[in-house]
């Protein structure tokens, strides 16, 4: 499996005990970000959505409580972070605000509705400190926020494929401090599809979550999630799942979100989450209704991020977000520059999208992806490796 990446020394002769482990009230949730392709023709959903869904994924599991992992923030190119609220006046390296706050409306509707939030951010080049600082002080008077979240794949992933590695303990402790400072009761997690980002030794009071993909069967998304939970055992570890590569099973379940769930809540006995991703959520759980969202708390300028992973087997990921509305083609190029693909044409409203290329029928070899909005392109230069 090409994201899983585990190295076998790392299955931890000498994890530190967290006598924290098992502090986490046992959740099901979803994850959410202004990735506007996951949604029903490009539209965000009202804060009632995101409340149904929590207790829908909630009510999967016996004892769980209706969560979600709230994206504040998308790295981008040139390893910016950009926020969905505003700066008041503030500046930093590497982030980018908006006029406009958007995460208040669904933060007010989850502090009435029982549903506990993390803030996640992709922080980029960033500096993860001054992000802390920003998301918590913001939105820590909004008593459904529960803690804070990296999504370690995007930490300085600029320098670092896959993201920064987190080997330094007293940043880590740092970190968790910073958040705590905040609330005593705030809790902090870990993101990564494979255990070689993850700390060897400190285990603080983190949650580790996994979010890994790519499986052919949920006996392989089990046993992978089995060595995640055992690897950070006694800590609380949680799972992020429903990506669309792994649909090709999993739609096949009557109840896949409850089916996933239950067999990993009652086989990893250190799970405390289950979280279900936005790119799938509205094909399980469906929006009777979407209203109208237009490019709310997104960067004002056509770009494209490169495409993770590069080299890449057969897999690969293009982002790229779109200022004004327009018809957006990506096409893929062999290196002759014949066209051997169009995977998208489309007219986009504003907005931060993705689309994955799959490039199993072809050979290795080096292509070039072009995504054009309007009269603008821009090329890439992508290597396929078997």
């Amino acid at each position: 499996m090409n994201r899983l990446l585990l190295l076998s020394f790392l299955l931890f002769s000498s994890l530190c005990v967290n006598v924290f482990a098992g502090t986490t009230p046992k959740f099901g949730g979803v994850r959410a970000s202004r990735v506007l392709g996951s949604y029903p023709n490009k539209q965000f959903p009202q804060p009632a959505y995101w409340v149904q869904a929590a207790r829908w994924m909630a009510g999967k599991s016996p004892g769980a409580g209706p969560a979600a992992i709230w994206i504040v923030s998308l790295a981008g190119d040139n390893g910016e972070s950009y926020m969905s609220f505003p700066s008041e006046g503030k500046s930093y390296p590497y982030v980018s605000f908006v006029s406009t706050d958007y995460n208040e409306a669904p933060l007010t509707a989850f502090d009435s509705t029982g549903v506990r939030i993390w803030l996640q951010v992709e922080s980029g080049s960033a500096n993860v400190d001054s992000l802390i600082e920003l998301v918590m002080a913001r939105y820590k008077r909004h008593h459904c926020v529960v803690g804070f979240g990296i999504d370690v794949e995007w930490l300085d992933w600029k320098t670092n494929s896959g993201g920064r590695k987190l080997t330094d303990s007293l940043e880590l402790k740092r970190w968790e401090e910073h958040v705590r400072k905040f609330d005593s009761t705030y809790a902090m997690f870990v993101k990564h599809y494979g255990l070689f980002w993850m700390p060897a030794k400190y285990r603080g009071r983190l949650l580790f979550v996994d979010d890994s993909q790519q499986f052919p069967s949920f006996s392989s998304m089990l046993t992978e999630f089995k060595k995640w939970g055992s690897a950070f055992s006694p800590s609380d570890v949680a799972f992020q799942f429903g990506y669309p590569i792994d649909s090709t099973w999993w739609k096949t379940y009557s109840d896949p979100a409850g089916y996933i769930s239950n067999q990993l809540f009652s086989q990893i006995p250190n799970a405390v989450g289950m979280v279900w991703v936005d790119f799938t959520l509205t094909k399980v759980f469906p929006i009777v209704s979407a209203p109208q969202w237009k490019g709310e708390g997104l960067p004002e300028i056509f770009s494209v991020s490169p495409a993770y992973p590069n080299p890449f087997n057969p897999l690969t990921t293009i982002r790229f977000t779109v200022a004004a509305e327009s018809r957006i083609v990506v096409t893929i190029s062999d290196a002759a520059g014949k066209v051997v693909e169009t995977i998208a044409n489309e007219t986009l409203l504003p907005g931060i999208y993705q689309t994955r290329w799959n490039a199993a029928g072809l050979a290795s070899g080096t292509y070039f992806c072009a995504v054009r909005s309007g009269s603008r392109v821009k090329v890439q230069k992508i290597v396929l490796l078997k």
